[in-house]
């Protein structure tokens, strides 16, 4: 490996690891709150790298306020590490595309 394949890695597994503290923090938080939450995408499927993103599937009803708590949470995990994030309600999709994003047919 050069020393540009060794920085990217670096940078990628230092950022992996920031997701996954975050997303360990967000779950937690979570379920206190009584909402469920899968990671899906790279983070679940250890294809994190240096440009992804973290997709989370929020189950249950979504009414306004339980947005509302759930996208704060979220937000407030992740603020400040640069690294985006995709907030999929299930109830916002089909079952089908929720077997998709667990399958990762996405």
């Amino acid at each position: 490996m050069n020393k540009i394949e060794t920085l990217i890695h670096r940078r990628a597994d230092d950022r992996r690891k920031t997701a996954q503290a975050c997303v360990s923090r967000i779950l937690r938080n979570a379920k206190a709150h009584g909402v469920d939450i899968s990671v899906v995408g790279s983070l679940a499927k250890n294809r994190f790298r240096v440009h992804s993103d973290v997709d989370l599937l929020v189950h249950g009803s979504t009414d306004p306020a339980r947005r509302a708590m759930v996208e704060r949470l979220v937000a407030d995990q992740l603020r400040g590490t640069n690294i985006p994030y995709d907030l999929i309600f299930a109830s916002d999709v089909s079952s089908e595309r929720v077997q998709e994003l667990f399958n990762d047919s996405v």
